[in-house]
Parts: structure tokens; C-alpha cells; sequence
């Protein structure tokens, strides 16, 4: 059974519109909502992601919905697939912002396989 882990240099989670989430609807607070929005730039990515180095430069204080292996047990699919969810999650994120063949697609495969 393959694992989920988190690559460095990657980031690809922290791009996303709340528009195409709809399934975040009932997992955030308007709170949340309204940190999301004033975290997001115009062209979708977190404020707090160094994009050269691809690191978030509020790691240790960042807010729950950033801390993916905690927030994803709030979802059905994590319950139903664990570790298959949030691998097909990072799989989506990635080939959505990279590409299916980046090079963090592929760093992600080799971390995720045991490799």
C-alpha cells in the first residue's frame, strides 16, 4: 500500500480557487473563508508561498486548512481511502498547476511509492 507524504519543493496545494471547491463548503468556517481570501493573490496562490524556492514562509504558525494530513480526515473520502485520497488529491493539485509530467509530479510519484 503506497503512503502519502508531503514533497518539499512543491506547493501545488497552495493554489486553489474556493469557486471550484465546493466540497470545502461545509469543511470551513466563514472565518477561515475570509483568511483563505486575504491569503490568495489574484492569480490563485497563497501570499505566503515563497514561489522561487516554493516553501511557505508561515510553516510552523500556518493555519489548520494548510496542515493537509490533519485537515483531510474532515473528508469523506479520507474516511472511506485514507492515504488513496490524499494521494489522488496531490496527484489533481499537481498535474492541475505543473503539469502530469513535472518534475513534481515525478518527485511525488517516487516519494509516494517506497521507492
Amino acid at each position: 500500500m503506497k503512503s502519502w507524504t508531503c514533497i518539499e519543493n512543491c506547493g501545488a496545494c497552495c493554489k486553489f480557487d474556493l469557486n471550484e471547491r465546493s466540497d470545502l463548503a461545509d469543511k470551513l468556517k466563514k472565518e477561515d473563508i475570509a483568511l483563505i481570501n486575504s491569503m490568495t493573490d489574484r492569480d490563485g496562490w497563497c501570499k505566503n508561498l515563497d514561489r522561487e524556492n516554493k516553501k511557505c514562509l508561515i510553516y510552523e504558525n500556518r493555519p489548520h486548512f494548510c496542515r493537509v494530513n490533519e485537515f483531510s480526515t474532515t473528508f469523506k473520502g479520507y474516511l472511506k481511502s485514507g492515504d488513496k485520497f490524499l494521494i489522488d488529491c496531490c496527484k489533481q493539485h499537481i498535474s492541475s498547476n505543473y503539469g502530469y509530467q513535472s518534475k513534481e509530479m515525478k518527485t511525488f510519484r517516487i516519494a509516494v511509492s517506497g521507492k
